[in-house]
């Protein structure tokens, strides 16, 4: 039997789909299927939330995946019959692991299926609510206030994804411009000019990141560390992010993520700016249907437009 270490996440899927050929007798047609969509969550893991190309299935838990399946939505099609397809071929997927013995359990197993087929708007915090957010950082980040307070200010001021939040390096910052430039999802160059709200932070949070001992080569260059001297994980940062979500008693706290946070300056900008161009510039969009999302009208925006209606 195969060690649960040892089976990286792409040879667990050729695996599969060879259980699906051999076992289930599944036709050419479907096995493509199952594999595409386990394929896609593979990209997503890599290019979101910065998996290494090696990663085994064991890594990957049930937030990863309800994150894939979420943008998966919102991103692509907005329709749950695929989301629910995606999420079928993934729990059939670690099913066959865990019955192997490959994994110890099943990460999909608990995510539900969507019960309608509604358009969905991306989740985003308001304005007073990102503001608890921020609050809740100042009063709960303990020893890692500076640095998380620099990184939720990055997320809501610039809409960084979260692993160009990882990979930012000193030499993609410019305190003199007040901007970063960096190449983000699809090696595509980035300029995003920095709130001077986020400058602040950063300059803060630098001063005392210079103070903590590096303990890998890549780590010397990282702008964002872990307290034990190394580039900064995404996993970290998915954590502290559901903890100050939770502190700031956010009504949907356990919604909240870093990709939330991403989504929250993307509609406070378009709000301020209705420049969809704009948006999909600063947000790194190849494709502007995929900024098109944001310009929702949320339900305040609805209330108002009928309070201003003449009477009649």
């Amino acid at each position: 039997m195969i060690k649960i270490s040892q089976l990286n996440f792409l040879a667990a899927i050729n695996k599969f789909k060879k259980y699906l050929d051999v076992e289930r007798g599944y036709s050419k047609l479907t096995i493509k299927q199952y594999e595409n969509d386990i394929l896609q969550l593979y990209r997503y893991l890599k290019e979101e939330l910065n998996f290494s190309d090696q990663f085994s299935p064991t890594e990957v838990d049930r937030l990863d995946i309800s994150e894939f399946l979420a943008d998966a939505v919102i991103v692509n099609d907005n329709k749950a019959i695929t989301r629910n397809r995606k999420l079928f071929a993934v729990r059939s997927f670690y099913k066959y692991l865990l019955h192997y013995g490959i994994v110890e359990s099943n990460p999909a197993e608990a995510i539900d299926s969507s019960k309608t087929d509604s358009k969905l708007e991306p989740i985003y915090l308001k304005l007073k609510e990102a503001q608890k957010f921020i609050d809740a950082v100042k009063e709960h980040g303990g020893i890692n206030k500076l640095r998380d307070l620099a990184i939720t200010k990055l997320f809501l001021y610039a809409g960084l994804r979260i692993s160009e939040l990882v990979n930012l390096d000193f030499d993609n910052i410019d305190f003199e411009d007040g901007s970063i430039k960096f190449y983000g999802k699809g090696n595509k160059e980035r300029y995003v000019p920095l709130h001077e709200d986020v400058v602040i932070s950063l300059r803060k949070y630098l001063r005392e990141r210079n103070s903590i001992k590096i303990k890998k080569a890549d780590a010397r260059h990282a702008v964002f560390l872990s307290r034990h001297g190394r580039r900064i994980n995404p996993r970290t940062i998915q954590l502290f992010v559901k903890k100050y979500a939770k502190a700031a008693g956010l009504s949907r706290a356990d919604k909240i993520t870093p990709h939330k946070l991403r989504h929250t300056f993307a509609s406070m900008l378009y709000r301020q700016t209705k420049d969809i161009k704009v948006l999909q510039d600063l947000l790194g969009h190849e494709d502007i249907s995929t900024t098109q999302i944001y310009t929702h009208v949320d339900t305040e925006e609805k209330k108002s437009a009928i309070n201003e209606m003449p009477d009649i």
